[in-house]
């Protein structure tokens, strides 16, 4: 836990539980594979944080479309790296509230945050936003300062959680290109996904490219890589117009 005390988070919101996985075996309507995913992945899920009104001087928040009566901090100990995009959204599923998620795997963890939007035909569910994950990180990563809760707004749980996003997402857009201060969250989200949605594009037509036997078709398929390339390095380069 000493790699998460740059995180300020006070001691008063300290939970330290252990989550068992039968909580999710019996509440999430697994399948079979997801419950091997969840016997073979992971060692530990340990709650340990709740950031709540009584624990600390934040307000809960609600409107019409999201309920953010607290936060938790939950850290998943792993036995190894394998499908945490599918480990991440049961839990977060499962769990209704928002949380930042911590995977850990040795020495090196790998944060999960999404918003999260109340289920209009079930109230007691909730819909997930828009997945907002880093690489692997070392315990000198930089992204851990830009986590000092006590550097974002108290205003309620909602502005709290939206400025850990917000922290996350600009860490991982400078992590590819070069940023300067002024950059939003929002905008670095964009950026991102601006850039993922061409690297997906050029995967696509690589592999159509393998399977391609008329060069003509070939030549136009590398025009089009390369066209999407020099896109991206616009991107990269910080031509973010």
């Amino acid at each position: 836990m000493d790699m998460y005390k740059c995180l300020n988070i006070p001691e008063s919101c300290f939970i330290g539980n252990t989550i068992y996985k039968k909580l999710f075996y019996e509440n999430a309507d697994l399948s079979t594979n997801d419950k091997s995913l969840f016997t073979d992945t992971i060692s530990k899920i340990t709650w340990l944080y709740c950031l709540k009104p009584e624990t600390i001087n934040i307000s809960a928040y609600k409107d019409e479309v999201r309920e953010y009566p607290e936060v938790e901090v939950i850290e998943v100990l792993l036995h190894k790296d394998y499908k945490l995009n599918r480990v991440a959204e049961i839990i977060m599923r499962t769990i209704p509230y928002p949380m930042v998620l911590i995977f850990r795997l040795e020495c090196k963890v790998k944060f999960y945050v999404a918003h999260q939007r109340t289920n209009q035909s079930d109230s007691s569910k909730n819909t997930i936003e828009e997945f907002i994950a880093t690489d692997w990180l070392e315990s000198d990563s930089a992204l851990f300062a830009k986590l000092d809760i006590k550097q974002m707004r108290f205003i309620n749980f909602y502005t709290l959680y939206s400025d850990i996003v917000d922290a996350i997402s600009v860490y991982n857009l400078s992590v590819i290109m070069p940023i300067d201060d002024t950059i939003t969250g929002e905008k670095a989200r964009e950026i991102t996904a601006k850039v993922e949605e061409i690297e997906q594009k050029i995967i696509s037509l690589r592999s159509k490219l393998h399977k391609e036997s008329q060069f003509n078709r070939k030549m136009e398929l590398n025009i089009e890589i390369k066209r999407l390339e020099q896109n991206k390095e616009k991107l990269l380069g910080g031509d973010i117009e």
